[in-house]
């Protein structure tokens, strides 16, 4: 994670949007559209569209490009400084998504463990804790999409893994087969939340691994408690 001084020269979220729900108005305007015409041209809801223009909901990467696009505007003017390390909000209102693409930071939401576990095509901006900023080049995808990002809880993926590490998930990856990586780190549900383990895959179980020698390994049947990979963390190292 970045430090305070990286933090703070974040550009102002909160602006940003106000100016970009600005300037939607001001290009519907000179383009004489309504606000059922650019649901259309967009296809965002027409009520919760309405509530986006209103400040009222928060804006996703999806409505930004569909936006600028029917509009012809472009999100934020003059591109706003980029901090040079991967950082995340203190006060999440909507991602920042710089104008220039190849340059932007991509957001993932961070949620807790339950909602982690849960089907992350279904997560809402109530369960949205923050937001981690990650560079495209980080990731080497242009889309963050089915990419969350949750908590450790606990010490027993130690000292791969601290307790309150930040972990971003692929929930798209799954073991080819019996084939799994080596030392790769997979988020599975248990107890109506996530952890993370190495797994090992036997005929009709699954092993759970700690790092932590202390714990046991635990076994499951079930393949669909896995959630996905870890491909990123972020923790402190003192």
């Amino acid at each position: 994670m970045s430090d305070c001084g990286a933090a703070d020269k974040m550009p102002n979220i909160h602006g940003m949007f106000k100016r970009f729900r600005e300037m939607t108005a001001e290009g519907m305007k000179a383009r004489g559209l309504r606000r059922a015409d650019l649901a259309r041209m967009t296809q965002i809801d027409y009520s919760y569209l309405d509530r986006l223009l209103k400040g009222k909901a928060r804006f996703n990467e999806r409505h930004i490009e569909a936006i600028s696009k029917a509009l012809g505007i472009m999100p934020w003017g003059e591109p706003a400084p980029i901090p040079i390390r991967i950082t995340y909000s203190e006060k999440f209102e909507d991602p920042e998504l710089p104008r220039k693409r190849k340059f932007d930071y991509l957001p993932v939401p961070i949620v807790e463990p339950k909602v982690a576990a849960g089907n992350p095509e279904t997560v809402t901006s109530e369960q949205v804790i923050d937001i981690v900023f990650i560079h495209r080049r980080a990731l080497k995808r242009r889309s963050v999409r089915d990419y969350i990002c949750t908590f450790v809880k606990g010490d027993s993926m130690a000292p791969i893994l601290r307790d309150g590490a930040i972990v971003c998930i692929d929930t798209r990856a799954r073991p080819e087969g019996k084939k799994v990586p080596k030392d790769s780190i997979w988020a599975v549900r248990k107890d109506d939340g996530t952890v993370v383990k190495h797994i090992q895959i036997q005929e009709k179980t699954i092993l759970l691994v700690s790092e932590n020698p202390a714990y046991e390994i635990e076994t499951v049947t079930d393949e669909n408690v896995i959630v996905g990979r870890v491909v990123g963390v972020w923790q402190n190292l003192a």
